[in-house]
């Protein structure tokens, strides 16, 4: 597989992380995401959709935040007795639990739409994996695996390689795999990170 090693990720940019999918397919790297080239083009439109997929494909310890939400006015037809909209920037609900914390089990809710239906009252404890648009706040690791998503979707596009494609998509899961790795040591690891890793991997 393909691998960044040893790259530093300096002042890193949209077009920074467009220029590592572009390495990773060993071709001709971008000024900026307006010229007038397919590779341009190809990272400009499919730029925003891989870094959410990639966002939302785990827990990143960048990406995560905290709120306290109202209950909605109207409750739900049936099945649960509350319901609470979601902050605009949420791309993942983790698992809801008493105080946020891992070991104190999970409520139980359901996410539909941008909506979470639960029994619990109000104001309801939530942690989210949020969108991330400033690259300046990215983990080197997210800014890895960004970049090699990005290659994996555009590759063939680009290159007519199924093999560099392929290869891009192994780099993306070895960067998966090496951000649980990283979570588990920075702090407690949560059975949601478990998870997400093998069903992305699937």
């Amino acid at each position: 597989p393909l691998s960044f090693a040893g790259k530093v990720h300096v002042m890193t940019s949209i077009v920074g992380i467009c220029r590592l999918s572009l390495d990773l397919l060993g071709d001709y790297a971008i000024a900026d995401l307006s010229d007038n080239t397919k590779q341009a083009r190809l990272c400009d439109r499919n730029y925003p959709a891989m870094r959410d997929a990639v966002l939302r494909s785990h827990p990143w310890n960048c990406a995560l935040a905290r709120a306290r939400l109202p209950v909605m006015a109207e409750a739900p037809a049936f099945g649960f007795s509350r319901q609470y909209q979601l902050p605009a920037d949420c791309l993942r609900l983790l698992p809801l639990t008493v105080g946020g914390y891992y070991d104190t089990g999970t409520i139980a809710h359901r996410v539909e739409g941008r909506r979470v239906l639960t029994d619990a009252e109000a104001p309801l404890d939530i942690i989210y994996v949020r969108r991330l648009t400033d690259p300046t706040d990215f983990d080197p690791l997210l800014v890895d695996a960004v970049a090699a998503r990005l290659a994996w979707q555009i590759g063939y596009n680009l290159t007519g390689s199924r093999t560099l494609a392929a290869d891009a998509r192994q780099t993306y899961f070895d960067k998966l795999g090496e951000a649980r790795a990283i979570d588990g040591v920075e702090g407690t690891i949560s059975p949601v990170e478990n998870s997400s890793w093998l069903e992305a991997r699937n």
